[in-house]
């Protein structure tokens, strides 16, 4: 998978999330909602973790090493590749 298929991935289902979220605020007591969500979290924490493996930190909090600030090397997580 290209970083761009990567890093769409993570938006669609980051946008699931927000989208279930709005649900879950308004119908808090549904299960089905309520397992739909702890699904598509794990999803997004998975995807998140792939493309940070490969492509480094997708925002500041992500930053792992303590010898180097990592999180501004280039390019930026939202910078398409030409």
């Amino acid at each position: 998978m290209t970083r761009e298929e990567m890093m769409r991935r993570v938006q669609m289902l980051g946008f699931v999330l927000v989208d279930v979220v709005e649900y879950l605020d308004t119908h808090p007591n549904c299960e089905r909602a309520l397992c739909f969500y702890h699904k598509y979290n794990a999803l997004y924490k998975q995807a998140v973790e792939e493309y940070e493996s490969a492509f480094g930190p997708i925002t500041p909090a992500s930053v792992r090493s303590t010898e180097t600030w990592t999180w501004i090397e280039e390019p930026w997580p939202w910078e398409q590749e030409e």
